[in-house]
């Protein structure tokens, strides 16, 4: 009964927190006592997750390590995730920072798991799983996604083929309307030196020169979510997060009907 409780628990805590998270944001974290001599438990948690990879629909998942035998691990994971040794081994969803790398933030941990909670492990995969399905925009001709990079030379297209975005040859980002041929919106960055635009996943736009300089940026973002910038069929250029209430506007050119 009390595995059942702390299971449904986890499933409203996942829904609940990890809804406005791309997979890839997201890791499974096994916290064990040893690296050296891991227990019985640890060990089986451990290959269900990797079996469970080798499957089509869990491809994209992450799993991480980490032990109390090591102390920088031991120490980050008690301060920064809140796992203490009593409560070993213990499996835990994490967020990574912008980098993709690190965990920031636990958003559910299943502390003290065993064997005989391998079928949880599996359910929780699958929950995984439902929120990485989740319709979220895909990349395509007239957007990028949150960690996706515009090249030089680069465009994006809306839907009906009526305006481009560009990266163009002299490093100016520039919005054009097919049948006019005349820009309506430029960053004004011609021989600047940008030669990518990248959508970070803080949902800023920026420039990148290539010696790392931010040539030019957009505004709002900041917060580590899903995100993705669309030319659209209106001529508006915008950023878009995804969040519990749907999609909401973060930065626009404000080009619409022009």
């Amino acid at each position: 009964m009390r595995m059942l409780r702390w299971f449904l628990i986890f499933l409203l805590a996942f829904n609940v927190s990890a809804q406005t998270l791309r997979p890839e944001q997201m890791m499974v974290l096994l916290i064990g006592q040893s690296a050296a001599n891991p227990t019985p438990d640890q060990d089986a948690v451990l290959a269900r997750l990797k079996s469970l990879r080798q499957q089509p629909a869990f491809r994209q998942l992450k799993i991480g390590m980490m032990h109390f035998d090591r102390p920088a691990e031991a120490k980050f994971a008690t301060q920064v995730l809140g796992v203490d040794s009593s409560q070993l081994p213990c499996l835990c969803l994490v967020q990574l920072d912008s980098k993709l790398k690190r965990p920031v933030k636990k958003l559910y941990a299943m502390p003290r798991i065993t064997r005989a909670q391998l079928e949880q492990v599996e359910q929780m995969a699958q929950v995984w799983a439902q929120t990485a399905s989740k319709q979220f925009p895909q990349a395509g001709k007239d957007r990028i996604l949150g960690g996706q990079t515009l090249p030089l030379n680069g465009t994006l297209t809306s839907h009906n083929g009526l305006y481009t975005l560009g990266l163009q040859s002299d490093g100016n980002l520039v919005i054009t309307r097919r049948d006019s041929r005349t820009p309506v919106w430029s960053s004004d960055t011609d021989n600047d030196g940008g030669n990518a635009l990248t959508l970070g996943n803080d949902g800023i736009l920026r420039l990148m020169a290539g010696d790392g300089r931010v040539v030019w940026q957009s505004q709002g973002g900041g917060v580590l979510a899903s995100y993705y910038f669309q030319m659209q069929d209106d001529g508006n250029a915008v950023v878009y997060r995804q969040d519990a209430h749907g999609f909401s506007f973060i930065w626009a050119t404000q080009t619409t009907i022009r």
